[in-house]
């Protein structure tokens, strides 16, 4: 994730003033967070320039503020508004004039533009970047299960008049993440096909496996839907295992809000010719793992997506599919699910 942290910190930075200031204090956030039906009540009735929900994977994620915060969404997120007046996850944004890292150790460092901590019982995200020095530019708790959270941007970093995207990447993808391992599913490096018969097939891959070179031959196929080159969800949902397309596309660029019934899972690999190597349960759940996005941090959130990853390794075939680039890889997946 880091790399395409790096890469998004310029365009980040347009909207940041020059002056960065000196910070002293850290934010105050209060110790008690009202009732959930208390705080969804209060989002839903803000009018509609003051909220923006999106869905991704099944879950909803509303922004409100009171604030004079001209709010807008990452243009990745767009194909993916709706207008709810409830969301699975409420967030409320606002200013502060007073930010600093806490002085504990934090649970989870990534090396880039985060930094997660345990904080007031729930978890606090810091974001910076030696661009603007060592103070966080925006922070944002959530409480243990991931439904309502506080955001807050250090104000002297951006210009009011100019639209801001709070959620902006990395945070919607980490908040997809931590909401999913409580129990609800996982996020995969995958690419999400959708064939004409409706039948969703999952192709795993690090980066350089394919992915993208897998969703380009696919992009021929006029009856076959491209959920996301790069991110996949997955979920159980009527008894089955479901696959949701992300905004957080690879190289090929490719995201969109849809989901399929999962039938077959594939697990990249280059190759001078064509062939499926079946994989058993085990060797097919630990190979899922090693290409899904979990925090490691939590014990819970880990056992719940090893469960999770043996149970879709149990009921999905799961294949290593060595490949040529080229049209006969379509056709190999075409006859070995027909």
């Amino acid at each position: 994730m880091q790399d395409r942290q790096q890469h998004r910190t310029g365009r980040l930075l347009l909207v940041f003033l020059q002056d960065a200031g000196v910070l002293t204090t850290r934010y105050a956030m209060p110790l008690a967070t009202p009732e959930i039906e208390s705080w969804e009540s209060l989002a839903a009735a803000l009018p509609r320039g003051q909220r923006l929900v999106f869905r991704v994977g099944g879950t909803s994620f509303g922004l409100f503020s009171n604030d004079d915060i001209v709010m807008a969404l990452d243009p990745g997120l767009r194909d993916f508004e709706v207008d709810e007046a409830r969301s699975d996850i409420e967030i409320e944004v606002s200013w502060t004039d007073k930010l600093e890292l806490p002085a504990d150790e934090p649970l989870f460092t990534s090396g880039g533009l985060w930094s997660l901590f345990a904080e007031r019982g729930g978890y606090d995200f810091y974001f910076s970047t030696s661009f603007l020095g060592k103070s966080p530019y925006k922070a944002a708790w959530f409480d243990p299960k991931f439904r309502r959270g506080k955001l807050v941007l250090f104000r002297p970093y951006f210009d009011p008049a100019k639209p801001i995207c709070p959620l902006e990447y990395p945070l919607d993808e980490l908040l997809m993440i931590h909401r999913l391992a409580c129990g609800e599913g996982v996020e995969t490096h995958a690419v999400g096909i959708v064939d004409d018969a409706g039948r969703g097939h999952l192709f795993l891959g690090h980066s350089g496996a394919g992915k993208s070179t897998t969703a380009r031959l696919w992009r021929s196929q006029s009856n076959a839907h491209i959920l996301s080159d790069d991110r996949i969800i997955l979920r159980a949902h009527d008894g089955r295992i479901w696959m949701y397309g992300t905004p957080w596309h690879g190289d090929a660029g490719i995201a969109s809000p849809g989901c399929a019934p999962l039938s077959r899972v594939y697990l990249l690999e280059h190759s001078s010719k064509t062939e499926f190597v079946g994989l058993a349960p085990g060797r097919a759940a630990a190979e899922l793992f090693a290409r899904s996005f979990v925090p490691h941090h939590s014990q819970e959130g880990l056992q719940f997506t090893l469960r999770f990853l043996d149970r879709i390794a149990r009921e999905i075939p799961c294949s290593i599919f060595r490949f040529l680039p080229d049209k006969s890889a379509v056709e190999a997946i075409c006859r070995e699910s027909a």
